[in-house]
């Protein structure tokens, strides 16, 4: 197989380019909207109460279905000092799915009845039984189109199952898996194997095709992280030892020349994220979070990449694209090195996807802003904020969003404390251990 494109010059070349268009940005308006004040009581009127499993009822309505009028706005489910908790946020009504024993990550599955979390444990939403349909789980995941759920075993296999399925094998232990992922349609996982390839396997036959494979006399086993929204592309990260950051690559799912998107990247999934069939990444910082990272965009067959950003003075982290597509919220910290990693103010703020405008959600307090969510509707961001310390626990607001200026209204929240977030180097993992079902 040809081997893809590196681009390990970009990054270097990038900001010797970028740094002389800093000036020219400088004219963009920049709205800030001032501090965000935290509503003092859980909800305000109306707030959540806790129910257990099983015994939950609708309440009145509450601070977050009224912020959202007639729109639902979904659940969220987070673990917390092993307890697995749900919030329904059109009724703020609270359940205890799973008293102790919880651990991350938590996913719901695409139709929200159920939740997976810990090594491929299932509880229904509704509340009932645990159940572990797979046996325990290095690593898994929900089809996008089912209650499916594949998973790697702890000798590399790889098997299918759900709440109310049988499990079968789709790849034996000999396989040495290591991270899958599913295609958008349901029918196909790419899957990393043997520490030196990408296969894309059937999911009804098994039957496997290697799409990439190490290049012989380096050591940079690939990491599966997901697929481009069509289906047709599969992104992994190639995993030098003994370095923090990484390429990013792709491959197409057909077979083909793998080429390289962004190098170096800081391995994290919730760095990623698409607007349309453009990928929206964090890239170009080589250790820390709050060191060298840029808002940057690129889009399959040619991969050519853009800096959205464009200032070196901040860090850019977290990207999330609205649904629309006109948004990018992105958590921003100075760019220095912190002292722990972590520790320093995170202000939130909006890219217009187009480059024309940018927005300041929040105020660079004693706070971080963290792992910024789009609801469906677009209209608002669930957001965690700490303290300026990263071993803080954080708690969920709901920031509204004007989706046509950017503006944002009086925040919802908190409406959960979910603890502290797992992670290293200045990366705090929220996004395993909260999900957030959004209805549409």
């Amino acid at each position: 197989m040809r081997r893809g494109r590196h681009l390990y010059a970009r990054p270097r070349r990038g900001r010797r380019i970028l740094a002389a268009v800093v000036a020219a940005i400088a004219g963009v308006a920049i709205v800030t909207l001032g501090a965000i004040k935290l509503v003092p009581q859980l909800l305000g009127s109306g707030g959540s109460s806790e129910r257990p499993s099983g015994t939950a009822s609708p309440g009145p309505r509450c601070a977050s279905a009224r912020a959202a009028g007639g729109a639902r706005l979904g659940s969220v489910a987070w673990v917390r000092d092993g307890a697995l908790r749900l919030l329904d946020l059109d009724t703020c009504t609270v359940r205890t799915l799973v008293q102790q024993g919880a651990t991350p990550p938590v996913r719901f599955s695409h139709d929200g009845r159920w939740i997976a979390f810990g090594r491929g444990s299932i509880v229904s939403a509704a509340g009932g039984e645990v159940r572990n349909p797979l046996g325990d789980l290095s690593s898994w995941q929900w089809s996008p189109r089912s209650d499916l759920l594949a998973g790697i075993t702890e000798n590399g296999g790889v098997v299918l199952g759900g709440p109310e399925r049988a499990a079968r094998t789709l790849l034996p232990d000999a396989t040495h898996a290591g991270h899958l992922a599913f295609s958008p349609n349901g029918r196909s996982l790419a899957i990393d194997a043997g520490g030196d390839s990408v296969e894309v396997v059937d999911v009804a036959s098994g039957s496997a095709t290697t799409i990439y494979r190490v290049t012989p006399g380096t050591t940079a086993p690939p990491e599966v992280t997901e697929w481009s929204p069509d289906g047709r592309w599969v992104l992994f990260f190639s995993r030098f030892p003994g370095k923090a950051a990484v390429p990013l690559n792709a491959a197409p799912a057909a077979g083909g020349p793998w080429v390289n998107v962004f190098d170096p990247v800081l391995p994290y999934g919730d760095f990623l994220s698409w607007c349309g069939d453009a990928l929206v990444l964090s890239g170009g910082g080589t250790r820390f979070p709050s060191e060298g990272n840029q808002i940057l965009t690129s889009a399959p067959p040619r991969w050519r990449f853009r800096n959205l950003s464009v200032d070196f003075s901040r860090s850019w982290i977290w990207p999330a694209c609205s649904p629309s597509g006109r948004w990018i919220a992105s958590t921003v910290t100075p760019n220095v090195r912190e002292s722990p990693p972590g520790k320093g103010a995170r202000s939130l703020w909006l890219l217009a996807a187009d480059g024309t405008r940018r927005v300041r959600l929040t105020a660079a307090t004693n706070a971080a802003y963290e792992l910024p969510r789009w609801s469906a509707n677009g209209r608002f961001l669930l957001v965690v904020r700490r303290s300026a310390l990263p071993s803080s626990s954080g708690v969920l607001l709901l920031i509204p969003v004007d989706p046509s200026s950017g503006k944002a209204g009086k925040p919802v929240g908190p409406i959960a404390t979910i603890g502290p977030a797992p992670g290293t180097s200045g990366h705090g993992d929220w996004s395993s251990t909260t999900d957030w079902y959004r209805p549409g």
